[in-house]
């Protein structure tokens, strides 16, 4: 949780997915996935407070109504999941080990051909270029929300859309944090009553809690450390990274 703490309040949370696996080790999905909605709520709330002043709006506003579509979409997968597919009354309710391999593996390949189109980009070749305006930020949205609803991974497809926008850092940072704790919270219900959320998944969630401050601490420090151009360097740096571990999970067959 404090690297968690620190990719949030840091780096946009784009390399906080790195800490998503530890628990789909050591808890099964359903448990997991409710566990870790309350301490990314927390986590959140320290990035909104240390760089909200900085988020831009031109791009949150777009990004986020394709996340609440997104947010829907990936509601009903969960719903079907759990009525067509699996007993409703099991303690257990919600098992998604093949879908979960299928979206690593589709959020990671696609953030890892922009990566490499970024890298083919900056050694002089301009004519290949992601698109933008709103309708692309609500493609993105939409995606994120789908991926964060079903396996809390929209932070590689954030990250990448906002690098591709060129904003300053901080701006990139502000806008990020307040776009996760807006689609978290919107998960919040869906999750309470599908069974992710129960007292026992916030009593367990409460005793990672102290590390978020310590890694929001520890982010701001080093967001105001790292100049610019390292920063967008470490950034897609990260972003490969994840993209490289959810095609790998992808692949091993362990969701």
């Amino acid at each position: 949780m404090l690297v968690l703490g620190v990719a949030k309040s840091g780096f946009g949370g784009g390399i906080g997915i790195l800490a998503v696996p530890l628990f789909l080790i050591a808890l099964p999905a359903g448990p997991a996935l409710g566990m870790l909605l309350p301490i990314l709520i927390v986590a959140d709330l320290f990035a909104v407070w240390q760089h909200v002043q900085h988020r831009d709006s031109r791009h949150l506003r777009p990004l986020l109504f394709g996340a609440l579509f997104g947010i829907l979409l990936g509601t009903l997968v969960l719903l079907s999941i759990r009525w067509l597919f699996q007993d409703p009354t099991a303690a257990e309710p919600i098992r998604t080990p093949e879908l979960t391999r299928a979206l690593n593996g589709v959020v990671g390949s696609a953030c890892l051909l922009l990566v490499l189109l970024q890298v083919y980009r900056s050694t002089g070749h301009r004519d290949l270029e992601v698109p933008r305006g709103p309708a692309v930020a609500r493609v993105f949205g939409c995606a994120a929300g789908v991926a964060s609803t079903l396996a809390h991974s929209a932070g590689p497809v954030i990250s990448i859309y906002l690098l591709e926008q060129r904003l300053p850092k901080r701006a990139l940072v502000g806008t990020a944090a307040v776009f996760f704790l807006t689609v978290n919270l919107v998960k919040l219900p869906a999750y309470a009553s599908l069974g992710l959320i129960t007292g026992g998944t916030m009593q367990d969630a409460l005793w990672t809690l102290p590390l978020i401050p310590v890694g929001a601490v520890l982010g701001l420090r080093l967001h105001h450390l790292v100049p610019e151009k390292p920063f967008t360097v470490l950034l897609y740096s990260g972003t490969a990274a994840a993209a490289v571990y959810l095609i790998w999970k992808a692949s091993i067959g362990s969701g």
